[in-house]
């Protein structure tokens, strides 16, 4: 029980960065954003691709990666989901699932269909035993790292312009609007930090398991399943309930593997009826 529980921490801290970015683009532009596991897989696969491809060291192919996930869903916001979403909001689901399997499809056309993971070298010690488990260092690493970006994105909410701008387009639009707010350059700007944080999740959890274009529907109801748990508009549920749900698919993985998705789902189903709102979120928040 103690491997599950480290193991699912580990992995939690990952599906926690993924989900950041699918609360933040809910919560603020309030759209459900089909295309977030594709901007992921995005992330995860360039970062290969530079790292094998190009020879570059992992940390740049890393951050340009990031930042390459984050232009290109900034790009999504701009060029699609605007236009859309002040015509008719519902049809954006529609649209960013198209979005999604658009993306899904280039890929594949152009890094194959196959699973791809990338192995790095480091001159960290193999790693260490918390108890009885053996911790890899390099998990570890990606781990604190997980919950240094945490900290930083939540610096950026509550320290900067663009946090403030944020913060009031989450609780009051309109106000927000008549405040002086350019509603569609603060989507913009959510939707890149978003990218960033799916691309930085995406570049980490391909060190660490295989991934391909088409797991991309998986990594959207996974962060989706995230923010279940940790409940809308909050960053530290965010990052609690992928602790959690990490923990908790770990766990179905081990003990019930060939039904692990569907202990899962009940789970959270149960989740969903006890506690509807979430860990951190509000009544209000979640109706919104």
């Amino acid at each position: 029980m103690e491997d599950v529980l480290i193991y699912g921490l580990l992995r939690g801290g990952i599906y926690a960065l993924a989900a950041f970015g699918f609360s933040l683009v809910l919560g603020v532009i309030g759209i459900v954003n089909f295309a977030h596991g594709a901007l992921v897989l995005f992330g995860g696969l360039l970062t290969h691709y530079l790292a094998t491809r190009f020879g570059m060291p992992y940390i740049p192919a890393l951050g340009l990666s990031a930042l390459g996930t984050g232009v290109l869903a900034a790009l999504i916001q701009r060029l699609f989901i605007a236009r859309t979403f002040q015509l008719e909001p519902l049809m954006v689901l529609v649209q960013t699932f198209g979005i999604a399997t658009v993306i899904t499809e280039l890929g594949i056309h152009y890094w194959g269909s196959e699973e791809r993971m990338l192995r790095i070298d480091t001159s960290l010690p193999p790693g260490f035993f918390l108890g009885s488990t053996f911790v890899p260092s390099f998990d570890f690493l990606l781990f604190v790292v997980s919950l240094l970006s945490a900290g930083l994105l939540y610096l950026l909410l509550q320290k900067t312009e663009f946090g403030r701008a944020v913060r009031a387009c989450r609780d009051e639009r309109q106000s927000a609007q008549l405040n002086g707010i350019n509603l569609s350059a603060t989507f913009e700007k959510t939707m890149f930090v978003s990218g960033v944080w799916a691309g930085l999740a995406g570049g980490m959890f391909i060190t660490l398991s295989p991934l391909a274009p088409y797991m991309d529907f998986h990594w959207t109801v996974d962060s989706f399943l995230v923010i279940v748990i940790g409940g809308l508009g909050s960053m530290i549920g965010a990052l609690v309930g992928g602790l959690v749900f990490g923990v908790l698919s770990f766990a179905a993985s081990f003990y019930t593997p060939t039904i692990a998705p569907s202990v899962t789902f009940s789970v959270l189903l149960l989740f969903l009826l006890f506690r509807p709102q979430g860990l951190f979120g509000t009544g209000d928040s979640t109706r919104k």
